[in-house]
């Protein structure tokens, strides 16, 4: 099947394509999922298209080698820390689908992270109300009489010695802002590399033993299934642990 170009960031990459027009890509950490006022004047980003991006409506413009208009709508976001799977449409009917299975909950999303070990936390289903606010301009989450959230939880392996560390299966059954990130920090297993909710100490002993600085946070699949112009459209698409975080527990 012939993939459609899109103008990528050189570190990002297709990795499922369905001809009705959804991509599955991923996103590296440190790429921005599109601009915002914070890149301005800071020279060209790092955005997941180097294309122009209409906030409005969240969709990526550019005109392709035969001159044609061609656009790109993003169906959700990873913040710019986060790597893996991200899904974008090539028109906004099927965006708008995609959009409501997540509004709806009917995505099914996995993630995988680096985190600190806690051996009195259990797997299963974490329950936590999390409340936004700003903090000197930044936003901060935290426990609260906010939104419920809540998350599947497996522990997949872990590694003793100076820096207690563990891969952890993050399902998230909601999708509320920094919920996996604080939902880990609440626990007292922050994920490693988190600069907002992290144990810097941890932090930095990690990055001087592996030279890994970034937010061990990945998202490693995507499913879901939606009714489209008569059919019934499955799709799937993964994006594998990145090698510097796999290499932690080498």
């Amino acid at each position: 099947m012939l993939i459609p170009e899109i103008p990528l960031d050189r570190q990002c990459q297709i990795i499922e394509y369905n001809k009705i027009g959804i991509y599955g890509i991923h996103k590296a950490s440190g790429v921005l999922s599109h601009p915002n006022a914070k890149t301005k004047g800071n020279g060209k980003p790092h955005t997941l298209l180097q294309a122009k991006y209409y906030a409005d409506e969240e969709y990526y413009e550019w005109i392709d080698h035969g001159g044609h208009q061609q656009k790109l709508y993003l169906c959700h976001r990873l913040d710019s820390p986060t790597s893996g799977v991200i899904i974008g449409a090539s028109n906004s009917e099927l965006a708008s689908l995609i959009k409501l299975e997540f509004a709806n909950r009917k995505i099914e999303k996995t993630y995988l992270a680096i985190t600190e070990c806690n051996p009195k936390i259990k797997e299963g289903i974490w329950t936590d109300f999390l409340v936004e606010e700003k903090i000197n301009g930044k936003l901060r989450v935290s426990r609260g009489k906010g939104s419920k959230c809540q998350t599947k939880v497996r522990f997949l392996q872990r590694k003793k010695g100076v820096s207690s560390l563990q891969l952890v299966e993050l399902k998230p059954l909601t999708g509320r802002t920094h919920q996996l990130r604080v939902q880990c920090m609440l626990r007292k297993m922050p994920i490693v590399g988190d600069k907002t909710y992290g144990n810097f100490a941890l932090n930095r002993r990690v990055k001087k033993d592996s030279k890994l600085e970034r937010l061990c946070l990945h998202a490693s699949e995507i499913s879901f299934s939606i009714n489209y112009k008569n059919n019934r459209v499955v799709f799937y698409s993964e994006s594998p642990l990145p090698r510097i975080l796999g290499k932690i527990f080498s």
